[in-house]
């Protein structure tokens, strides 16, 4: 089912809790070094900036790179068995969390942008050094998490409107309807459109129509069917329907536009 491909939450911190912040740093490994062995009472944030750091979770492995995070769950074994190649991150120690896989919840893994993240982290570390009041760490601390659970929910968000331009597009002749992609995707219609003209800047409707457009102008200049032809292929209702919303997108007729694309190309 698409939505469990697109808009699965896996297991990851409920954003419906307040995190307890406790401790943070920039961290660079020495060549050779390896991530210590240890079982944490808190969760770890682990915010990639550079090089490849290498770990175990109860046994499970663990390889992140530049603009990836992860958070490291507490009562697990994190041990190195690996030699990690030079890793240059940020680490942030908090508590209070609670782990499910229920909406709305940061994924245990997923990428943020390392540019727009560093300035918050550089802030947050110099809160550290200044021993700055428990309000702002915590504040800063849950900016961090709004900020990465913001970029993951529109990494989803695009990828639902991939599919759907995917399907709307993939059969001209007979597109879904909005309801049948709604009951595709479990999502409501008016939500659909929504994130649809956010991220496209036009409706579903629109954009089927737009396709037909090219697809009969891309026709009409390298084929020799039909015009009529052409509209069903296209997926018009008939000649008519196609003529008037060629002429209404083009200010010209299909005829007449395949006519000057010929003389253009004679003219070549």
């Amino acid at each position: 089912m698409i939505r469990k491909e697109v808009n699965a939450v896996s297991i990851g911190i409920s954003m419906q809790t307040v995190p307890t912040y406790r401790l943070s740093a920039f961290r660079k490994f020495l060549p050779g070094e390896r991530h210590i062995t240890r079982v944490e009472s808190g969760d770890i944030l682990l915010l990639m900036l550079d090089g490849v750091l290498r770990f175990t979770e109860d046994g499970v492995p663990v390889e992140l790179t530049r603009g990836e995070y992860y958070i490291q769950e507490r009562g697990l074994l994190q041990e190195g068995p690996e030699v990690s190649d030079s890793p240059y991150y940020f680490y942030l120690h908090f508590g209070g969390c609670v782990w499910n896989d229920e909406a709305p919840n940061l994924p245990r893994r997923g990428r943020f942008d390392p540019e727009v993240l560093l300035p918050l982290l550089r802030e947050l570390n110099t809160a550290e050094d200044r021993d700055a009041p428990r309000v702002v760490t915590n504040g800063l601390l849950c900016t961090i998490l709004t900020r990465l659970y913001r970029e993951q929910a529109r990494g989803e968000r695009d990828a639902l409107v991939e599919h759907m331009t995917h399907r709307l597009t993939r059969n001209l002749q007979s597109p879904p309807s909005l309801a049948e992609l709604a009951a595709e995707f479990h999502f409501s219609e008016n939500y659909l459109i929504r994130i649809f003209r956010e991220a496209t800047g036009t409706t579903p409707h629109a954009y089927v129509g737009a396709a037909r457009i090219r697809k009969a102008k891309l026709l009409l200049s390298t084929g020799d069917i039909t015009a009529d032809r052409v509209a069903y292929e296209c997926g018009f209702a008939d000649y008519a329907h196609f003529y008037r919303m060629f002429r209404r997108s083009t200010g010209t007729s299909p005829r007449a536009y395949r006519q000057r694309m010929v003389n253009g190309s004679e003219g070549a």
